[in-house]
């Protein structure tokens, strides 16, 4: 399947499965900076971000409607047919700078000609959320593994943001593995 297919195929499952206040966008710019000139005026506006303007573009993003007029960034999803080393560093720097802006942004990489994820996506990643091998999946089981995933992200993304904000106190994080079946392992 071609990464464009892939995405259509994921937008579809997505827009299934999310109902409002939650949303789904292809091609969503999302800010990576947030300055002020020298007369301390923004240099972008927050809530409309153009790439090229302090933005980068997604493929998929997950928003989530807080109040009128304002959408945040839940989940951002960035597909590839296959990944390598480049891919890795590449993406992991995008979520990095995406998320001092927006520090509740879960962010993560699907791999549609992948059965498995390689060993340098954990060697070179260091701010991706999740990695996905979808090339084991049947294209009955994608929806599934979206609707899933989605699910699971956007309630981790709103975790995040009660932490980051201060209306919730953590007293063990911890980071993990979830294997195709499920199990759940401390890496």
């Amino acid at each position: 399947m071609k990464e464009d297919e892939f995405v259509a195929t994921a937008l579809e499952a997505a827009e299934e499965v999310l109902s409002a206040p939650l949303s789904i966008r292809r091609g969503a710019s999302l800010l990576y900076q947030v300055t002020v000139d020298n007369r301390l005026n923004l240099t972008v506006d927050p809530k409309n971000p153009k790439r090229g303007q302090s933005a980068f573009q997604t493929d998929l993003c997950v928003f989530d409607e807080v109040s009128e007029n304002t959408q945040i960034p839940r989940v951002v999803l960035e597909f590839k047919p296959g990944i390598s080393t480049h891919d890795i560093l590449t993406y992991s720097s995008k979520a990095r700078k995406h998320k001092q802006v927006y520090p509740y942004l879960r962010y993560g990489m699907v791999i549609a000609r992948l059965d498995k994820l390689p060993s340098r996506f954990f060697t070179h990643n260091e701010a991706l959320d999740f990695g996905v091998a979808a090339g084991s999946y049947s294209p009955n089981n994608l929806h599934q593994l979206f609707a899933t995933l989605l699910a699971a992200e956007v309630e981790a993304s709103r975790q995040i943001e009660r932490i980051v904000f201060g209306t919730e106190a953590v007293h063990i994080y911890r980071t993990g593995v979830e294997t195709k079946t499920g199990n759940s392992k401390v890496v």
